[in-house]
């Protein structure tokens, strides 16, 4: 029988090959685009499922205080599942699958971004709101595991991992949202990572 110890260490080993696998490289153009939306004052709506829908809470959270005691403006970030009452309803009334379509098509524009997290990449709800983004001219990109899956392949700025373990994905997906809002915050922040952002009031 496996003791706890055991599929610790497992798992970590997992977690390790898994954080080898990450391409660096695939974050500058994410960068890139929400450094284009903070400058022209557009919007991030970010979605994803369960563990996902966390994620993408805590990355919409982290992005509007990127700004935070620079002078900058900072990002307008929306986590489209924040909303539980918007959500089910739309759920309820049009069906699950297009729940974060209905959404953003009575928001999403021209120039705005669309950061799509998912572990397997093959969620109907989450593919059909980035094929609503990329038809309103927004910005598409995905952190995915398991390959990509169709996700990667609609995306304007896929960062894949290989993985296939649920919670592998979802915790490199987290450290990938600090890696992203922390850097958008610039030299400070990223030298004090231990310190709490300043006021956003100015």
């Amino acid at each position: 029988m496996t003791t706890a110890k055991e599929y610790a260490g497992a798992y970590l080993d997992q977690l390790r090959a898994a954080i080898d696998e990450i391409d660096p490289a695939a974050l500058d153009p994410v960068i890139a685009a929400l450094r284009r939306a903070e400058a022209e004052g557009r919007t991030v709506y970010v979605v994803g499922n369960g563990g996902s829908a966390s994620t993408a809470s805590h990355l919409a959270s982290d992005l509007c205080r990127t700004g935070a005691g620079t002078g900058r403006r900072g990002l307008r970030a929306l986590c489209l599942s924040d909303s539980v009452a918007a959500y089910t309803a739309m759920a309820n009334d049009t069906g699950y699958e297009t729940a974060f379509a209905e959404l953003l098509a009575l928001q999403v524009g021209e120039g705005d971004v669309l950061i799509a997290i998912s572990g397997s990449g093959s969620s109907p709800n989450v593919l059909r709101a980035v094929e609503v983004a990329r038809e309103r001219g927004a910005t598409s990109v995905a952190l995915v595991g398991f390959g990509g899956g169709e996700l990667a392949r609609m995306v304007d700025h896929p960062v894949t991992l290989r993985t296939r373990h649920y919670g592998v994905v979802e915790d490199l997906h987290l450290a990938l949202c600090h890696i992203i809002s922390m850097f958008l915050a610039g030299p400070q922040r990223m030298g004090r990572p231990d310190q709490r952002p300043s006021s956003s009031l100015g």
